[in-house]
């Protein structure tokens, strides 16, 4: 399957299988960026922490109980990500 994937803000025509690549797809959803919902300054997705409400937090805004990027994006079905899907714009 042919898609595009975001690296560097830019656009590259790659093959991609989504098992072998998960890791490259995941890291261009990283680097999404995303407002705190504490202090309503922008951070890349790789930097927050998922509450219980679906909101997003930075680490100075954080509590015990969110889970950081490197642990809620093992649940993700990266299928369902944009960086995936073979668009080459942002919607």
């Amino acid at each position: 399957m042919k898609t595009f994937i975001l690296e560097s803000s830019k656009y590259f025509m790659e093959e991609i299988d989504l098992e072998k690549d998960k890791e490259k797809i995941l890291r261009a959803f990283g680097k999404r960026a995303q407002r705190c919902y504490g202090c309503f300054v922008a951070f890349h997705f790789k930097d927050m922490y998922l509450g219980e409400d679906a909101s997003y937090y930075c680490e100075h805004c954080k509590t015990d109980d969110m889970f950081h990027f490197d642990d809620f994006v093992k649940f993700i079905d990266v299928s369902k990500l944009r960086e995936s899907k073979g668009t080459h714009h942002l919607d």
